[in-house]
């Protein structure tokens, strides 16, 4: 789910920024002075809303990834563990 979250997040966000940057290139302070406040705040809160959903799910997906790496070194661990124990075959 994380890193679901966090393309979401970076999707809209990355769509929220295009399209301001269309909106500005194509009527410049013109269209800025056109936008509504409503229209304005609710953009700022989808942005905010994303930049926060980025840092929600890339402090989940750091802390899956930090979870896998311990389990891993464990299995690895207990492997060698277990190898340590066998006793050597004698050679004929």
């Amino acid at each position: 789910m994380a890193i679901h979250g966090l393309n979401i997040s970076m999707a809209v966000f990355t769509a929220l920024s295009a399209y301001g940057l269309l909106l500005y290139y194509a009527g410049g302070s013109d269209a800025a002075a056109a936008t509504s406040l409503p229209a304005m705040l609710s953009y700022l809160a989808a942005i905010a809303a994303c930049i926060a959903g980025i840092g929600f799910f890339g402090v989940q997906l750091d802390r899956r990834k930090s979870e896998e790496r311990l389990e891993e070194a464990a299995r690895k661990a207990a492997e060698a563990a277990r190898k340590g124990r066998r006793k050597p075959v004698k050679g004929g």
